[in-house]
């Protein structure tokens, strides 16, 4: 194995969350047509300020700020949030970043006509505490007719019942410097916290499993969303099934949601 490799790899099991390698986490989230006109279009519907939360390395704000509207990216991750400088400089745009954890924020009296919260990240949020925490403060920035909008994926029984000790693969990537990447993971649902407990596995094609990440995802059932949302002083407008704003029925995969005050 060459050097630069190795300390790649070394680098690679020295981290704990995948959010601190925005390098790895962008092979996983290639560009979807679909969902970036989707959010950028309704942003526009609203026009004003937008507030890109989870924003990690850029993914939407950068397109948001490419279709000329004046938008503010946040995240938790300090990693991703200068990968999404970069990116910006790179696009010749200039959204504003900042880093904040979105359970509870305070952006000083700074309000918005569009919030959103992309590719599933609402569901990082696990209690009813930090859902109730979360929509509280994303009230607190919306202006009078603003809209908060997400989506997140609508849980099945097989996806719950999957065997908690099978990997299945999950994607095959390339990597600038560790070449081919194939990512296997396992799934472990606890029906009590209703918190799907994900184990992925990565391996190059010089080392099995060099790499071991966690991701807990919180499921939230179609019943269930519209009181989340209310224990935040906000309310459910409308919801579809797709990024096509078609409806949500037995057979969505995702529930994409538009709230307001």
């Amino acid at each position: 194995m060459q050097a630069a490799n190795l300390s790649v790899m070394i680098a690679l099991m020295e981290q704990d969350s995948l959010y601190d390698r925005p390098d790895l986490y962008d092979l996983l989230a290639p560009p979807d047509v679909m969902l970036e006109r989707f959010y950028v279009e309704i942003a526009r519907e609203r026009g004003g300020r937008v507030l890109d939360l989870a924003c990690g390395s850029g993914r939407l704000t950068i397109p948001l700020a490419q279709a000329g509207l004046d938008v503010l990216g946040g995240d938790l991750s300090a990693a991703m949030l200068e990968r999404a400088r970069n990116h910006a400089r790179a696009h010749a745009v200039g959204p504003g970043f900042v880093q904040l954890d979105m359970r509870n924020f305070d952006l000083g009296g700074q309000t918005f006509d569009t919030v959103i919260v992309a590719m599933n990240s609402v569901l990082h949020l696990h209690s009813r505490d930090e859902f109730k925490g979360f929509f509280g403060s994303v009230g607190r920035h919306l202006s009078p007719n603003g809209r908060l909008v997400f989506d997140a994926f609508l849980p099945n029984i097989a996806m719950l019942n999957a065997d908690p000790d099978k990997r299945e693969l999950t994607a095959t990537v390339v990597h600038g410097a560790l070449g081919t990447i194939t990512v296997e993971e396992t799934a472990r649902y606890d029906p009590l916290t209703q918190v799907r407990h994900v184990n992925w596995y990565w391996s190059s094609e010089t080392e099995n499993d060099f790499w071991q990440v966690p991701l807990q995802m919180r499921c939230v059932f179609p019943q269930e969303m519209p009181l989340l949302i209310a224990s935040g002083g906000l309310s459910l407008i409308e919801r579809f099934g797709d990024f096509d704003r078609s409806p949500m029925v037995a057979g969505s995969m995702r529930q994409v949601c538009v709230c307001g005050l």
